[in-house]
């Protein structure tokens, strides 16, 4: 693949070129009706208003009423049944050609029938060839990055998301990985901010111009030579006589949106937790070292049962966001709780995972929680990718990625925390993003 030389080629910069603002931020506004406390986790900093919230469901219930109208749905149940109701409707969103009538706008095409391409295609990507070229792109990525003491939570974060853009767009030439990894890079900024200029604002506007044309350009060649590839952009091509490639243009942007932000998020928590679980770091070292590359990229989930739990502890006890709004596309009654259409409902993610109602200590670090011994109280609390029906589609690769992940910083790197920082966890405005984590990544010589 083409783009894949190409990727690696404008990935080879300087690393520390790349601006960085510390402090992740939520679109959702949380109720401030008392002082916000810290975690439990001594480690972890900054103002928790989702730990407020699951403080005021454990006095109120499940279902609460928050500023603005917003209805709050925090039971994992009820909140499934209110989310599948609402999904039932949706459609892809109008390009700007069909809101502006340029032309005559197009039947809309249901999510479900989106959803439904892009996971045959995370199949097809989740297979061990892909999974190899992937690999090899985050190995060589973090290489380009090694020696020097960095902010290793933004150089893991932009590898992640960096490595997975040739799944969703392969074939593109230099021009066009530039201008895809500088929307990646002003993703991970606009979530590391809360305030931006509105020079900031026009300037943004330009880079995210700049990826669209690319994408749409890319879509058009495939179009007029028949030329295929095997990533997203193609299975979401063929809705290209039905939707127009505006469209198609939007949903891969959606795709791109996707990667810029959990397997980044996530990876940064598993450095996070790998510095402060050093025994279950020994633990995951010992099963990824034992296996060779090609039953690595075979995903062998059986060989692999510390890291299986490692993983599905870091995502429920960090899991992003915090908070997910929706709007209601119709009157839903469900339950004695009703959402009127247009009103705002409001789920959470973070309360699922950490209330204890539903876990026992929700608050401590416990992968062996996942034991088949161990069973969850209630399953439908766990929601690492969303909640359902409105999931992220793409888990399957992005699971595959984390396992990778693993592997990478057990067996063929190692990273250094400098002298003077210690890492902790921000838990502040919608996100767990791990701060302090400056040191070096280093290859592992054999």
């Amino acid at each position: 693949m083409e783009s894949v030389a190409v990727l690696g080629r404008v990935l080879n910069r300087d690393p520390n070129g790349i601006t960085h603002e510390e402090g992740g931020r939520s679109s959702a506004t949380f109720p401030r009706e008392e002082e916000m406390h810290l975690a439990v986790d001594a480690e972890t900093i900054g103002f928790n208003p989702a730990a407020q919230l699951l403080q005021r469901t454990q006095r109120d219930g499940p279902v609460v009423k928050l500023e603005d109208g917003v209805i709050g749905i925090f039971d994992p149940v009820l909140a499934l049944k209110v989310d599948r109701e609402n999904a039932q409707d949706l459609k892809v969103a109008e390009s700007l050609v069909d809101l502006l009538k340029i032309r005559k706008s197009a039947e809309p095409v249901a999510w479900r029938e989106v959803r439904s391409l892009i996971a045959e295609q995370s199949a097809k990507l989740s297979a061990p060839a892909h999974m190899e070229s992937l690999y090899a792109r985050m190995h060589a990525d973090l290489g380009m990055h090694s020696g020097s003491n960095q902010d290793l939570t933004k150089i893991v974060w932009q590898m992640m998301s960096r490595t997975l853009i040739p799944m969703v767009i392969d074939n593109v030439d230099s021009e066009g990985a530039h201008a895809l990894i500088a929307e990646q890079e002003l993703r991970f900024r606009v979530q590391q901010t809360q305030h931006i200029s509105f020079r900031q604002r026009i300037s943004d506007f330009r880079v995210l111009r700049a990826s669209s044309r690319v994408i749409s350009r890319e879509l058009k060649r495939r179009v007029r030579s028949g030329d295929t590839h095997e990533d997203y952009a193609q299975s979401l091509l063929s809705l290209g006589n039905r939707i127009g490639v505006d469209r198609v243009t939007y949903l891969v942007t959606v795709q791109l949106i996707a990667i810029s932000g959990v397997p980044g998020m996530m990876a940064a928590c598993l450095l996070y937790a790998f510095s402060k679980y050093p025994d279950w770091y020994a633990r995951i070292r010992e099963e990824t070292t034992a296996l060779d590359a090609d039953e690595l990229y075979r995903l062998p989930v059986k060989k692999l049962p510390c890291t299986m739990r490692f993983i599905k502890e870091a995502m429920r006890l960090w899991t992003t966001p915090f908070v997910t709004r929706r709007i209601a596309s119709r009157d839903i009654v469900l339950d004695g709780v009703s959402v009127m259409k247009g009103q705002t409902y409001e789920l959470s993610s973070y309360i699922q995972h950490h209330s204890p109602e539903y876990w026992e200590d929700p608050e401590t670090f416990d992968p062996d929680r996942w034991l088949p011994t161990r069973r969850q109280t209630a399953p439908s609390a766990y929601v690492p990718f969303g909640f359902a029906p409105r999931s992220c589609v793409g888990a399957s690769v992005g699971h595959a990625q984390l396992l990778l992940y693993c592997a990478l910083m057990t067996r063929d790197f190692r990273f250094d925390f400098a002298a003077g920082h210690s890492p902790r966890m921000r838990m502040d405005d919608g996100f767990a993003v791990p701060a302090d984590m400056i040191g070096t990544i280093s290859p592992v010589r054999d």
